[in-house]
C-alpha cells in the first residue's frame, strides 16, 4: 500500500468526524483507505492517529478549530506578507463609534 506524506509545513487541514466527536487537525499523510491525522488537544497535547479516510474531509485553514502556528505562511495565504493576515476591510477591524 502506498502511502503519500505532505511537504512538511503544508499539510492539508482536515476535519475528522465520528458519531460522537469532530476533531480538526492536519493530513500528515494518507493512503487510499486512511489518513494520519495530526491534531493538538485542548491541554496542548500532540497527537497522531491513522483514521478511516471516509470520515475525513478538507477544510480550509481559516475554517480549522486549531491552526498550526508553524504553518509555512506563503502555502496558504499565496501572496500575503509574511505574518499577516487575509485582508480585511478597516470597518471589520475598526470598532464602531457609539
Amino acid at each position: 500500500m502506498t502511502v503519500t506524506h505532505a511537504p512538511y509545513r503544508r499539510e492539508p487541514y482536515v476535519r475528522f468526524q465520528t458519531t460522537s466527536s469532530i476533531i480538526d487537525g492536519k493530513a500528515c499523510a494518507w493512503t487510499r483507505v486512511s489518513v494520519l491525522l495530526h491534531w493538538i488537544d485542548d491541554l496542548g497535547r500532540a497527537h497522531n492517529r491513522w483514521v478511516p479516510a471516509e470520515n475525513v474531509c478538507r477544510v480550509a485553514r481559516d475554517d480549522s478549530s486549531w491552526q498550526d502556528p508553524y504553518d509555512d505562511w506563503a502555502f496558504y495565504y499565496p501572496g500575503a506578507a509574511a505574518g499577516s493576515s487575509p485582508e480585511r476591510s478597516s470597518r471589520e477591524l475598526l470598532p464602531t463609534a457609539a
